[in-house]
């Protein structure tokens, strides 16, 4: 169970600028691991959380999230920035009509993106939100019934400029959006049960080869079970994940192949270690099997996974540093074609990562999160 799916942050937001603040975070002890920090403010603050990343080329990713404004006053839009191989530049999203923001983004090329979240139109009310990137700027599609389905788009992958799918969440409407290059349609899992779980939980490695990770419901045990489904380029389908025992839950994807994919999660009770560890599973093209990985910490989960190659494969979360508690420290579990280990060397920031990304074969690789003191932070390494 994520922690820290939805962050929280204080303060006020002035009005918006038109340039992006980047800071150093810190000393060379917080560079541990490899991994430089660059803490991230929005139009005109700190109060920035960052949910999602992608990496289409090395001079081609995006990360996204929100923005928190003072209460009684208008809320700020959502954010993105845009890495273009040597830095990050802030890119101005339409503001929404309510508070909200964006949870994850995917690229088919420098002039086709979308960029997904939601909007808290009442206490227990979410529409969806759908932007898109043409190249020059980004646009809210408001003519689907997807964006009025009552549910937040947790998840998307593009894969061109005529297919994209995203996936909603809540409201009643858990499901799947298909981007066919004109509108988007809706569609339901082929198992009514399954719940797809927040952020990085689609991935492709083609059209004909998207993995969409979650949990389905016991309704004998009422036990949540982790579950995959999987579309051929022709249907989707239901794939069982393997079951470590005790209590799993899988909450990101990323597929490299048809023959090799990575998922990633928590276990608890079982064989996992007092307190849960971390559960990584691995799929040949015919099964999903648990891989060992470290489970530094007490209660480590991951949320975000991303690969450069087949041998270059990083898993991010976060942990407690002990079964006291004490501040939330990141994780960065790293797959070097033979084994998982641990790649925080401690712990870059203290804070949580949500979303990793890699471009095939790209320069570098990223993690984003959020520190301790409600500052986004994009890690990146060599």
């Amino acid at each position: 169970m994520l922690r820290n799916a939805t962050p929280a942050a204080a303060g006020a937001l002035a009005a918006a600028a038109s340039a992006l603040a980047l800071a150093a975070a810190g000393s060379p002890a917080l560079a541990a691991g490899g991994w430089t920090p660059t803490s991230i403010s929005g139009a005109a603050g700190d109060n920035v959380a960052l949910n999602g990343a992608f990496a289409r080329t090395s001079t081609d990713a995006w990360v996204v999230g929100q923005q928190f404004g003072p209460a009684g006053q208008p809320a700020p839009p959502p954010v993105s920035y845009h890495w273009n191989g040597s830095t990050w530049s802030l890119v101005p999203v339409p503001a929404l009509g309510a508070a909200g923001g964006l949870t994850t983004v995917s690229a088919s090329s420098a002039t086709d993106a979308w960029a997904v979240g939601f909007e808290v139109l009442a206490p227990r009310h979410r529409q969806a939100v759908l932007e898109h990137w043409n190249g020059s700027a980004w646009s809210r599609d408001t003519t689907d019934a997807v964006a009025t389905s009552s549910a937040t788009l947790t998840g998307v992958v593009d894969l061109s400029a005529a297919n994209a799918w995203a996936i909603a969440a809540g409201g009643g409407s858990q499901g799947l959006a298909h981007w066919n290059g004109t509108a988007w349609s809706f569609a339901t899992f082929p198992d009514a049960n399954f719940s797809p779980s927040a952020g990085q939980a689609i991935s492709a490695s083609s059209a004909s080869d998207v993995w969409v990770v979650g949990s389905t419901f016991n309704a004998t045990t009422f036990a949540g079970i982790p579950e995959a489904e999987h579309f051929n380029g022709t249907s989707w389908s239901t794939v069982p994940l393997a079951q470590p025992g005790g209590s799993a839950t899988i909450g990101a994807v990323t597929a490299i192949s048809p023959t090799n994919a990575w998922a990633a999660g928590e276990a608890t009770g079982g064989t996992a270690p007092v307190g849960g560890g971390t559960l990584i599973e691995h799929w040949n093209g015919a099964s999903w099997s648990v891989v060992p990985s470290p489970a530094p910490g007490f209660e480590p989960e991951i949320s975000g996974i991303a690969a450069r190659s087949a041998s270059d494969v990083i898993a991010v979360g976060e942990t407690l540093p002990t079964e006291n508690g004490g501040p939330e420290q990141d994780v960065i579990l790293r797959f070097n074609g033979t084994s998982w280990s641990n790649d925080t060397a401690g712990g870059p920031i203290q804070g949580f990562l949500l979303a990793a990304a890699a471009a095939p074969g790209g320069a570098e690789e990223f993690a984003v999160g959020n520190s301790s003191g409600s500052t986004g932070v994009i890690l990146s390494h060599p």
